[in-house]
């Protein structure tokens, strides 16, 4: 349930995932990949990345993007990569959850949304295939 929930407030419209992140809770955090799930967007036409990176504090889970998008620009993530999250640190079901801006990863910069916190793919079609 907690997954569908997720997703669904994951893949909600644009409005809403704007509203979702939060200038005023950018964080940064440094850890290690431990998991990736793929959810299903609230219609189930698209896949949507989510990371739990172990930070010194504990874990919390990253939504990144679509998995298309993620496709698109030829970016993977593996369990056990070190990585530096930059995004809005958000409360969601009682958990925190950050919306990621931008991810280095293995010395690569991936940027997910804008500095208005606008996703990068919004133009994009949410499940198309290439």
């Amino acid at each position: 349930v907690m997954m569908l929930t997720a997703a669904s407030a994951f893949g909600q419209g644009m409005g809403q995932r704007r509203m979702m992140y939060d200038q005023s809770t950018v964080t940064t955090i440094s850890g290690t990949i431990q998991s990736i799930d793929t959810l299903t967007g609230r219609r189930g036409n698209f896949q949507l990345i989510q990371l739990t990176v172990k930070d010194s504090s504990g874990t919390i889970k990253v939504n990144v993007g679509p998995a298309f998008y993620l496709d698109q620009q030829n970016i993977s993530f593996k369990t056990g990569d070190a990585v530096v999250v930059t995004g809005s640190k958000v409360q969601f079901n009682d958990s925190d959850v950050i919306f990621a801006a931008e991810i280095q990863d293995g010395g690569k910069t991936i940027k997910l949304r804008d500095d208005s916190g606008r996703p990068v793919w919004a133009s994009q079609r949410m499940g198309g295939t290439k």
